[in-house]
């Protein structure tokens, strides 16, 4: 989500989230744990639409501090994450040896890089390596758009290549998380090539 208040974008994930306003942090909380519980399991797709709705809750439950209010008991096999104390639910993205799993509550490094399993380290570090410089294109300034002899294809290869490497963490790595913890969420999309969920077939 953006954090841009004037974003259109941002003022209607604000609007999704007023009826979950309308619940009392003790319904809240149950909500959660409820939908972590059936969270368990996989590795889900960040644009899916109960990831969606469970970041709309986790947001406001962070910003009421439910989870720091204990009203529920955290569902079975979730540990406490360092960053807010809620239920661990790890985020993986391209930007993983930087930036750690990320907590899904809070927008925090729930886990940071160095601390991942170097089971995980390696193929990690290895994919997001491969990642950037795909990515990159997207953000070349005008001297390397300049240097290429057709960006609009360069940015169309890039494209495609991230659609494969998306491939790639949604049917291996997110996998590999799920030895270590009970649910897990990966990024399906790439804004900044127009690479969008849709296109990420498993």
């Amino acid at each position: 989500m953006s954090k841009n208040p004037d974003d259109p974008l941002e003022r209607l994930w604000k609007e999704y989230t007023l009826p979950l306003r309308d619940f009392d942090d003790l319904s809240l909380a149950r909500w959660m744990s409820q939908t972590l519980t059936q969270m368990q399991g996989r590795a889900w797709r960040l644009s899916h639409p109960l990831v969606g709705a469970y970041r709309l809750a986790a947001g406001l439950g962070h910003e009421r501090q439910v989870w720091l209010k204990r009203l529920v008991s955290m569902p079975g096999n979730y540990t406490e994450s360092p960053c807010c104390r809620a239920p661990l639910l790890p985020l993986l993205t391209r930007d993983v040896p930087n930036t750690g799993l990320i907590c899904e509550h809070c927008s925090g490094t729930a886990v940071p890089f160095e601390d991942l399993p170097p089971e995980l380290q390696r193929p990690f570090k290895a994919w997001a390596d491969e990642y950037h410089p795909i990515h990159e294109v997207a953000h070349w300034d005008e001297n390397q758009k300049s240097d290429c002899y057709d960006y609009e294809e360069a940015v169309e290869t890039a494209a495609s290549e991230a659609e494969r490497l998306l491939v790639v963490c949604g049917r291996q790595h997110a996998l590999r998380l799920l030895e270590f913890y009970p649910a897990a969420i990966w990024e399906d999309q790439d804004e900044c090539l127009e690479v969008r969920a849709e296109d990420i077939v498993l």
